[in-house]
């Protein structure tokens, strides 16, 4: 099984397991539901296998949380029928309902984190994120089913508990793919 680095113009670099933007990583009062892979703002960002898009929309907000922009995702589903989750985009050239294929540029990466408004009360891990200068990425989300509507889930983060979530480690899912 083939399939596209979803950052065409990045190194191919995986966050390893435990290390900022891992999946699963844990952040405190949550565990990070996907990977985060650095890129300059506005960096391209291609799908990584052929599928549909089922959703397009506003993901993160400075309305939700003072330090976030306004970043969009979307949900692909493969014809594997596995879900990627492309977030903290800036823009998105796609629309739900449209068929894409693997490689096909489908957004842009964005800035999800304003620097100026990050202070002492931020989680350490985002204090950390603005002096490494890592405020924009492609944060990547594989899954096999969506979380329930109420679900505690926001800004690619579980606020819940251990139990049975959708979530696959996008990592092994690249790999897989022989990206």
């Amino acid at each position: 099984m083939t399939g596209c680095w979803p950052l065409p113009a990045a190194p191919r670099i995986l966050p390893s397991s435990g290390n900022p933007g891992s999946f699963w990583e844990h952040r405190g009062d949550r565990r990070h539901c996907g990977i985060d892979l650095y890129a300059p703002e506005g960096s391209e960002v291609a799908s990584v296998a052929g599928g549909w898009v089922l959703v397009v929309g506003l993901f993160t907000t400075p309305e939700q949380v003072p330090y976030w922009n306004h970043t969009y995702h979307l949900l692909v589903r493969n014809h594997d029928r596995v879900l990627c989750r492309y977030a903290e985009l800036r823009d998105t050239v796609v629309k739900a309902g449209q068929d894409v294929r693997a490689g096909q540029l489908i957004g842009h990466v964005g800035s999800v984190l304003n620097r100026e408004k990050i202070d002492h009360r931020a989680p350490c891990y985002v204090q950390r994120l603005r002096q490494e200068n890592r405020c924009s990425m492609l944060h990547l989300e594989v899954l096999d089913s969506l979380p329930p509507p109420r679900a505690p889930y926001r800004g690619g983060n579980w606020f819940g508990g251990e139990g049975d979530v959708p979530w696959r480690n996008p990592v092994l899912y690249l790999k897989n793919r022989s990206i």
